[in-house]
């Protein structure tokens, strides 16, 4: 009686190791394969800021817009190449300075007053290890060259273009006579830069 306990002990003892055994080996085989290390851009969370200036001193005023649409995107082993190719538009109705006001005078007086810029459309392209933004606004393209700072997977693009540079001065004159007032400084002097700031903000997948 005794070497029979003895033995069924053994054997439940064995089965509770052989069981774990399997239940480990099936743990392991369920974990997700570890994904390759590829960049991609995404207009998720992704956000583009503008400034304009006015005034003799060039005081800045900010906005955004909205809407951002990512139209091609190709994956990259590297975060400066994922921006290779990349084509984008942006509806120009969705611009936003948090001034109502602003916002009507530049999707009328300034957009409005361009050629087939309801959306304003361009591509990213890259060169060693630099980024340059094919931008396309009023029937006119130019390339404008952009400073990145990389953070994980965070991606902040600056750069500037001239408004006159894409023949758009009857725009440029357009805002200009409708903020004429709102635009003189303390020297009386009524001031709008033809010059404008990118600042983007990219999340990479």
């Amino acid at each position: 009686m005794k070497r029979l306990l003895v033995a069924l002990s053994a054997s439940l003892l064995l089965m509770g190791v052989s069981c774990k055994n399997k239940a480990e080996t099936k743990a392991v085989v369920e974990q997700p394969a570890v994904a390759l290390n590829t960049y991609q851009v995404t207009a998720q969370n992704s956000k583009v800021e503008w400034t304009g200036y006015k005034f003799t001193e060039k005081k800045g005023v900010s906005g955004i817009f909205k809407t951002i649409n990512v139209l091609n995107a190709p994956k990259s082993e590297t975060v400066i190449g994922a921006f290779n190719g990349v084509d984008f538009t942006i509806p120009a109705s969705s611009i936003y300075s948090k001034n109502e006001a602003r916002d009507s005078k530049l999707k009328t007086l300034f957009f409005g007053m361009m050629d087939n810029t309801e959306l304003l459309s361009g591509s990213f392209i890259t060169e060693g290890g630099n980024i340059f933004l094919n931008l396309k606004m009023n029937n006119t393209q130019k390339r404008i060259p952009l400073e990145h700072t990389v953070v994980g997977r965070n991606v902040r693009l600056q750069g500037s273009l001239n408004i006159l540079e894409f023949g758009a001065s009857k725009a440029f004159n357009s805002i200009h006579k409708a903020c004429e007032l709102l635009h003189t400084g303390k020297d009386n002097v009524s001031k709008t830069w033809e010059e404008v700031a990118i600042d983007a903000l990219v999340v990479l997948q």
